[in-house]
């Protein structure tokens, strides 16, 4: 007579409902739940993560169509089609989540990449935020007063930089979904019909969560060769976008490239509007501290 299972009695009811198991029962018949006899190790968690992760998983295989046919996965998601693919936001998240372990395991290069832009203007700021005016000499008061003035507007700037790229690397995750409608409106300024802006917002959470490994190995590219590496991500954003929306939309390239030029009016428009909503946030923020406690800010700013 062949040996019992030691694992797993005879008589063993699920855990989930409680309800009696069939002998080597793999999943109960009653809830479907799968029939766990083993202890938790750490071989079970690696081979359960690879089960989740694995070249075959559902999520992988959005990712490889995302990247061969980035249309089909619209159209089908939108047309009803949702068991072949993970769901968008999901998607989205998972993207954002590999992009910031890569950005934290070069945290300094991220840093140095992002002041490698506009180098010349950064050392401009610095030299008139360290000026020590004790020193300048033959001014008037009204022109003392106007370099102190554009001191303080230097390390705010500087200051605000800082901000800008600590806040980044804490918060990427809440950005990347912040950002998601903005870029669905821009999506649907740009191509309009027939897709309203809900379903943009869907489209643009597959195509974003994609662009993150892009981001991703352009990221890695500029560490390990040149910084300027880094600037070109944007163009395959928007090669990647025009593509799956061409294939979507069924453009030829006379429509592309209108399109590509309403994106880029879009984007400047978007732009400008997003600067100056900062612009003014930022003086209402500086106004109310210097009004209510103008100490911190000087603190701030040293």
């Amino acid at each position: 007579m062949a040996a019992e299972n030691k694992n797993q009695p005879t008589n063993m009811n699920c855990k989930n409902c409680n309800e009696p198991l069939e002998k080597d029962a793999l999943f109960c018949n009653h809830c479907g739940a799968k029939v766990v006899t083993n202890r938790i190790t750490f071989r079970f968690l690696l081979l359960e993560l690879f089960a989740m992760l694995g070249f075959d998983s559902l999520y992988f295989r959005t990712l490889k169509k995302l990247l061969t046919a980035p249309h089909i996965v619209l159209r089908d998601y939108l047309n009803g089609v949702r068991k072949k693919y993970v769901n968008p936001f999901a998607y989205l998240a998972v993207g954002a989540a590999v992009s910031i372990v890569v950005i934290n395991l070069f945290t300094n290069n991220f840093i140095d990449l992002q002041k490698s832009f506009n180098t010349e203007q950064l050392e401009q700021l610095k030299e008139l935020a360290e000026k020590d005016l004790s020193k300048v000499k033959d001014l008037s008061e009204k022109e003392l007063f106007t370099l102190k003035q554009k001191q303080q507007n230097a390390k705010m700037q500087l200051k605000f930089q800082d901000l800008w790229v600590s806040s980044f690397l804490k918060y990427f995750n809440i950005m990347t979904f912040l950002f998601l409608p903005i870029y669905a409106a821009m999506s649907k300024w740009t191509f309009r019909k027939p897709n309203n802006y809900g379903e943009h917002i869907v489209m643009n959470a597959y195509l974003q969560g994609t662009t993150m490994y892009f981001s991703s190995i352009m990221f890695l590219l500029s560490v390990l060769i040149h910084p300027k590496i880094y600037v070109y991500s944007t163009f395959i954003y928007m090669l990647y976008y025009l593509y799956a929306f061409g294939k979507l939309y069924n453009l030829n390239f006379k429509q592309k490239a209108l399109k590509f030029l309403r994106f880029i009016v879009v984007l400047i428009i978007i732009s400008i509007i997003l600067l100056v909503f900062f612009m003014i946030l930022g003086a209402v923020v500086t106004i109310v501290i210097k009004t209510l406690n103008p100490e911190s800010l000087n603190q701030w700013l040293l």
